[in-house]
């Protein structure tokens, strides 16, 4: 008997909504079986510049990392399919080490992908009794991690609303041990920072708050030596646990948590439910992110970071020139044009495809609902031809209006 859900159920509005997306021929789809260089996407026989992918530096190209995987296969085989509760792949511990080094010093401890690092650290490191406030628009990788905390008081507050967040664990810290802030370090839809300088006057003030923050998608692009926008600007702190992505801009597989003490990491490592019942990071994809990190050691990577840094100049620069009303002015890499009502979405998204550009539908459940936009990324993949293009259109197709979508997210 299948499982039905009622009309007004969440569910049932997600399923509908992403069943929208996919009849309009924008989201689930699968790329030809073509050699893929990074630059372009080959969907149903038609090759478009890719703006739709996260590896932001363009690594998953480079040599070290598939010479790394290919000595990987040789020695271990494609898997080393032994429970890590028993044995791990010596290629962890190398990783962990070289990570450590990557970030500037601390207790890395590698997960099998960023989401089961947040399913494995967050019922361990959250106990009942404390309190917890999480970003409305912090990746659903964490509400799903959240949700599954007993005990536990959860507030929503609004989007980066620093003065609410104040309020709520001014109110929370009264009843609570611990108060915990769960967000994003970068915001993967409207590509837009947490702001960090206001949040460390908060850890200042107040002794019973922690930071859990989700840095997946500023992981190596951002930071010295790639270690991402939190660690860059809350080095060291007591009160701070960091994940980092080892997929994405890293272009390797896994995740990685950043703890303040040896003692937590120990914790979550013993106790985190993935830490002893998921599959472990197979060996290729460890020996390339081990390659990878080496890379990020490298003096002149941060020539690479500059480089991507140019490039996410000059789409705002083309932005303003021509009107297009990007929904956030970060310097990031991720972009997202305001459409309201997923048609006009869908029509955006299709009129960039005839003129030869991929980019990505976003409607709910990744935004609110009629608050959807076509979301793009910028990636050393892209040549300044190549983003000249997508903007030009983009003015052409929005009409260079600053109004367009005439919507503002809100929770």
């Amino acid at each position: 008997m299948s499982q039905s859900y009622a009309p007004d159920d969440p569910m049932t509005i997600s399923s509908r909504s992403v069943q929208k997306a996919a009849d309009a021929g924008v989201i689930m789809e699968t790329v030809d079986d073509s050699v893929y260089l990074g630059q372009k996407v080959e969907i149903g026989g038609v090759s478009l510049l890719n703006f739709g992918g996260c590896s932001y530096l363009g690594l998953e190209q480079r040599s070290e990392l598939s010479e790394a995987v290919v000595r990987a296969v040789k020695r271990f085989g494609t898997q080393f399919s032994i429970s890590r509760a028993y044995l791990q792949s010596p290629l962890y511990r190398s990783l962990e080490s070289a990570l450590d080094e990557m970030i500037g010093g601390g207790n890395v401890l590698v997960t099998p992908s960023t989401t089961l690092g947040h399913l494995a650290a967050l019922p361990v490191l959250i106990r009942p009794g404390d309190g917890v406030v999480i970003d409305q628009f912090a990746h659903a990788s964490l509400q799903m991690a959240t949700s599954l905390l007993r005990n536990t008081t959860i507030e929503t507050v609004r989007h980066n609303r620093m003065e609410l967040l104040d309020r709520k664990i001014a109110q929370l810290v009264k009843a609570h041990r611990r108060v915990w802030y769960i967000g994003d370090g970068l915001y993967s839809m409207l590509g837009d920072f947490a702001p960090i300088e206001r949040l460390a006057p908060l850890l200042d003030k107040c002794p019973q708050l922690r930071l859990y923050m989700d840095d997946a998608h500023s992981t190596s692009w951002l930071g010295k030596n790639g270690r991402g926008y939190v660690l860059d600007r809350l080095p060291n702190h007591s009160r701070v646990f960091v994940a980092l992505s080892l997929n994405k801009a890293f272009s390797a597989g896994g995740g990685a948590l950043v703890f303040p003490t040896e003692k937590h990491r120990a914790l979550v490592r013993r106790c985190g439910g993935p830490m002893l019942f998921s599959g472990p990071v197979p060996p290729p994809m460890l020996a390339a992110a081990l390659a990878s990190a080496e890379l990020h050691l490298r003096p002149e990577f941060a020539q690479l970071q500059r480089r991507l840094l140019d490039r996410i100049r000059l789409v705002h620069d083309l932005g303003r020139v021509l009107g297009v009303p990007f929904a956030s002015s970060a310097q990031s890499p991720i972009f997202f044009v305001r459409c309201g009502a997923p048609e006009r979405t869908f029509a955006l998204v299709r009129a960039l495809r005839e003129k030869g550009i991929y980019v990505c539908a976003s409607v709910f459940p990744a935004v609110p609902q009629n608050q959807s936009g076509v979301r793009f990324t910028v990636s050393l993949h892209n040549t300044e031809a190549d983003i000249e293009h997508l903007v030009t259109a983009l003015g052409v197709e929005t009409g260079g209006r600053s109004g367009w979508g005439d919507l503002e997210l809100v929770g």
